[in-house]
């Protein structure tokens, strides 16, 4: 009976110290895999705070990727914006948040997929979006993709007001 005990207690030894060694290494690549080191700039920032009024409301320097919080009128169509990038699609991925609202992404194939208020999201590369409802989106992107996307819009919305 006492040997069965010792050899549980040595099991539960094990098992412990088995759990703290790989949970140390799951930290260790963790920080590796983030590179936690090169983040620039604010680490962090509240809603309120985020900048406004642009139009893509974006901060770049968390990283590698930029994260953005906007909001869009229901009616909104990107998919005039994006007129001359490949595919006349964003190129850009995007992981998110949609706060509230409605929103629909249609691929290359022309599949569409809606996405409701408290989802997250994926939007991989080749797509475009159309706002159903009032919406307000919280996504991260990469920030060089994310830096060239936006001199398009700019451009692009350039182009379209002074044909106006």
């Amino acid at each position: 009976m006492r040997s069965k005990k010792i050899k549980m207690g040595l099991g539960f030894i094990a098992m412990t110290l088995t759990v703290l060694l790989f949970s140390k290494q799951e930290v260790a690549s963790q920080k590796i895999i983030l590179h936690t080191n090169e983040v620039k700039g604010e680490k962090h920032i509240s809603k309120a705070n985020f900048p406004k009024g642009n139009v893509i409301n974006m901060v770049n320097g968390w990283g590698g990727m930029t994260v953005g919080i906007n909001e869009f009128k229901a009616g909104t169509d990107f998919t005039p914006m994006l007129q001359g990038l490949k595919e006349n699609l964003c190129q850009v991925p995007h992981w998110g948040y949609l706060e509230k609202g409605k929103i629909r992404v249609i691929d290359s194939d022309k599949a569409s997929v809606t996405i409701e208020a408290g989802e997250v999201f994926y939007m991989p590369p080749g797509h475009t979006l159309i706002i159903d409802e009032d919406a307000r989106i919280i996504d991260f992107s990469p920030e060089k993709e994310m830096k060239e996307l936006n001199e398009f819009v700019l451009n692009k919305i350039a182009q379209m007001q002074n044909k106006e």
